[in-house]
């Protein structure tokens, strides 16, 4: 028997129904998207144990209670001694730290240690901080035997979109937003095969750092990994990767959308710092006077800073080298020689396999030089060349097997990069730096 509804029943049933319909979808969203913010906050969240502690009223139970800190050029050994804990007790504490391999020569000023010994001389608990984070711990058992131990604070992991202009420099804009140094040395390493972060820069470039950022009591304490990053600029274009792991030995790399690899046979620079005294092209010579061709790259820096292989090869040279002062030359496939001049420090020796990014040596002011900074040049064929003109190959590229797999994950990150909460940097109207140099400019 069929059921027959008047027009007036019509409209009131449809009214019903789409009522429960509504109550349905709505108590369905909100539980999905509860659902959905309480595993972003708490996914795999596991009750957290309680970290080591030490006697909170030592007198009460009959221990000695002692406190030291590392102090500049003193041993670890020294600094118990020197506070007062007796020799057995600070062979002890050696011994076991060395259970969970604690590093001696890594103690550093201001690292700050406890120790509480009971009545009998016998170490009752020790701790040994060497950050907000990090932690060595040595106490007793239920079976009153000593045991070393470390301690990991826990973090809260959020994932955050970085996003801004160019002000001053992208180290500097990035610091202006309230973030670390720490931030901007992974950006570089994810982009810094393509862009030369020292001189390509200009204001109001964009950048974009899709992230996870470890946070403490509200303070940033680290990053996890760069998920995707991008630079926008008026003399690189626009550069991204991608966080992905291909299955090679040394772990998940980052790759263009087409599938090509960031990570290419020369970095564009070959120190971290923050500002380049003069570029390729004709100058005067800041000692003769004379204008001549300037064939390489000054990077102003500070004496002592690390100076790194652009990219891997064999030395070739290693010395005193007229006006260029303390030298290395590196031999690369392709004809292609790196040269690094003025240095305080070398490393390497001659014949010496290096890897791209190894510390070859230090910034320095020797041979003709006003002052600390690397001079860096390129040798084609053994002709100076211009560092953009000198072919720079990806590494290996992702296989046409592999793309399906690279896409998806591409897809599953841009989603996250659109919904994920940003942290955005604008550019002030007072900006001025991010005038054009010699070097920056194209090919000039």
């Amino acid at each position: 028997m069929k059921l027959e509804l008047f027009p007036s029943q019509k409209h009131r049933y449809a009214a019903v129904v789409a009522a429960v319909l509504l109550a349905v979808t709505t108590v369905t969203i909100w539980t999905l998207s509860e659902s959905a913010a309480v595993s972003t906050k708490h996914a795999g969240a596991t009750p957290v144990p309680a970290p080591p502690a030490l006697a909170e009223n030592p007198e009460a139970l009959g221990l000695q209670h002692y406190e030291g800190s590392i102090k500049p050029r003193m041993p670890f050994i020294a600094a118990m001694l020197d506070a007062g804990i007796e020799r057995p007790v600070a062979d002890t504490i050696q011994k076991h730290l060395g259970t969970v391999e604690f590093d001696f020569r890594k103690c550093r000023p201001g690292q700050t240690f406890i120790a509480q010994v009971d009545s009998t001389g016998r170490l009752y608990a020790f701790n040994y901080v060497t950050n907000r984070l990090h932690s060595y711990w040595i106490s007793r058992d239920s079976s009153d035997m000593l045991r070393a131990s470390t301690w990991e604070t826990p973090v809260e992991t959020e994932l955050l979109s970085i996003e801004g202009s160019v002000e001053t420099s992208v180290y500097q804009t990035i610091l202006g937003m309230g973030e670390r140094p720490q931030l901007v040395a992974d950006y570089v390493d994810v982009l810094g095969y393509d862009i030369d972060f020292i001189f390509d820069p200009r204001v109001g470039d964009r950048f974009r750092i899709l992230v996870e950022r470890r946070m403490l009591d509200d303070e940033i304490v680290g990053y996890g990994n760069i998920l995707a990053a991008e630079y926008e600029g008026e003399l690189t274009g626009r550069v991204v990767g991608y966080r992905f792991d291909a299955g090679e030995e040394d772990g998940p790399g980052y790759f263009a959308p087409d599938g090509e690899n960031l990570q290419k046979a020369f970095m564009r620079s070959p120190l971290s710092i923050l500002r380049v005294t003069s570029g390729y092209g004709m100058r005067t010579h800041p000692i003769s006077g004379k204008r001549k061709m300037h064939t390489g790259i000054d990077y102003a820096a500070p004496t002592g800073t690390p100076v790194w292989a652009v990219g891997s090869g064999t030395v070739a040279f290693t010395g005193w080298k007229g006006g260029y002062g303390k030298t290395i030359e590196i031999k690369h496939s392709g004809a292609v020689k790196t040269r690094y001049g003025h240095l305080s420090k070398i490393f390497v020796r001659k014949g010496q396999a290096v890897r791209q990014h190894q510390t070859i040596g230090a910034v320095g002011s020797t041979g003709y030089s006003t002052g600390p900074h690397l001079h860096f040049e390129y040798l084609v064929n053994g002709k100076f060349t211009q560092p953009r003109k000198v072919k720079n190959p990806s590494l290996k590229r992702l296989e046409e097997g592999q793309m399906p797999a690279f896409t998806s994950e591409m897809g599953r990150i841009d989603s996250l990069w659109m919904n994920t909460p940003k942290h955005i940097g604008e550019l002030r109207r007072n900006a001025i730096a991010g005038a054009r140099s010699p070097a920056a400019s194209k090919d000039a």
